[in-house]
């Protein structure tokens, strides 16, 4: 699962093509192994074609510029090991540590992730107890906080003097984060070699031109759209919106007021779906102009801090400052975040009660109480974009549904639904 060894690999091209293809479109739905997807044989552990589409799919995630494509592999190979290592009974758990201890043992340089990663293998196979549950807290490990960010910003650790004590119920997610980090690395080390080449490849050419097509054509065609949205038009069309921006949108029309992690969001959610500089300074002027109120944490008015929130939202559109274009945030990452205003905007799959989630959800459809288990059950589960696909398939139905991993994407996938439907 680790991959950390290259072995040789002889595989005829469109193998190699078709194992990388089904890995992204396998990573761009968020389905689990156990949902049995159509191309499961293509993501059978330690197999030669798992292997194949791994190394594929990484060498393509280091050359692509697209920052929301290189997390949602990222993201997607971590979920995929998370829930690889969740169903290994404890003797085959076993023969896998062994089997990373060994492969490390065969490393010619050092390395502080590689070296964490012997540390707790060692310790997993020697301290591997059952029964062990979500609860258990018999044995720990002892890491640098840094290896494990994740687990701490989720409280899931004892910290003591720059060390993270985590306890067994959390080793898998341990592994997890250190797959994270070393994936990363090698995502940096695989760009500098290719640019360091000096001939082309043209087999690397031919597979990134069939990923970015696949990409391009079913993840995010939204990109080749060059048309702005005013806001008359996303008033008249406020179905096309997904849940979370429907919920900051709807905050700031009621209370007049946004806090600012919502706002920043909101602005660049605005920005990527065509709304123009004006049109969003617009919304804010028309609306910071009115009197808030307390639901709001924001105590921002439009007289006395015009020159802020014109900065702010001029920043976001990458007109001043650094300029940079910045991308909106993508479902994985809002959904981890821990969020204080969950009223003003968020995930509702992941931050709202049931209660708040279906009055959201409500808005374009009714919900009843069998769909609304459906959805719980995702929730539950931790697919709440899962729910999200559900909910958008609910309210277009099509026998395609088009998948999302931003906000923006959510917007276009509707977008295209409702006025170029799908005819099956």
């Amino acid at each position: 699962m680790f991959y950390l060894q290259i072995p040789d690999i002889n595989v005829p091209i469109f193998d190699v093509e078709d194992s990388a293809l089904s890995r992204l479109e396998h990573f761009s739905t968020y389905a689990k192994l156990s949902d049995k997807p159509k191309y499961s044989m293509y993501l059978r552990n330690s197999t030669l074609l798992d292997y194949t589409g791994f190394l594929c799919l990484r060498t393509y995630a280091s050359l692509t510029d697209d920052h929301t494509l290189k997390e949602m592999v990222i993201e997607g190979e971590c979920r995929l090991i998370s829930e690889r290592l969740n169903l290994l009974k404890p003797n085959f758990l076993r023969k896998y540590l062994v089997k990373i201890i060994d492969e490390i043992g065969l490393f010619s340089v050092t390395d502080d992730n590689i070296d964490v990663l012997l540390k707790v293998c060692s310790e997993y196979k020697d301290k591997q107890h059952v029964p062990c549950n979500e609860y258990c807290s018999t044995h720990s490990i002892e890491v640098p906080w840094q290896k494990c960010t994740t687990l701490v910003s989720n409280k899931k650790v004892h910290l003591t003097q720059g060390i993270a004590v985590v306890f067994c119920n959390q080793w898998n997610s341990l592994l997890v984060e250190l797959f994270r980090l070393i994936y990363i690395k090698s995502l940096h080390k695989i760009r500098r070699s290719m640019s360091a080449l000096d001939n082309t490849n043209l087999q690397c050419e031919y597979l990134n031109e069939k990923l970015n097509r696949y990409y391009n054509s079913k993840i995010a065609f939204w990109k080749n759209i060059d048309k702005q949205v005013s806001l008359e038009e996303l008033n008249l069309n406020k179905i096309l919106l997904p849940p979370c921006m429907l919920l900051s949108l709807n905050s700031l029309f009621t209370n007049h007021r946004l806090a600012h992690d919502p706002r920043y969001r909101l602005t660049l959610f605005l920005k990527d779906i065509g709304v123009s500089l004006d049109e969003t300074l617009k919304i804010f002027q028309q609306e910071y102009s009115k009197c808030g109120n307390l639901k709001s944490t924001c105590t921002h008015s439009w007289d006395e801090h015009n020159k802020q929130i014109e900065y702010n939202v001029r920043h976001t559109y990458g007109m001043v400052g650094s300029k940079k274009n910045y991308q909106m945030t993508s479902c994985v990452l809002m959904q981890k975040q821990n969020i204080q205003v969950s009223d003003e905007g968020c995930c509702p799959f992941v931050h709202c009660g049931e209660d708040k989630l279906k009055s959201i959800l409500e808005e374009f459809t009714s919900i009843n109480d069998d769909e609304m288990n459906i959805l719980n059950n995702f929730k539950n589960s931790d697919q709440p974009i899962q729910a999200c696909h559900w909910y958008a398939q609910k309210l277009f139905p099509v026998s395609e549904p088009l998948y999302h991993n931003t906000p923006t994407q959510y917007f276009f996938n509707s977008k295209k639904v409702k006025f170029c439907p799908i005819i099956d």
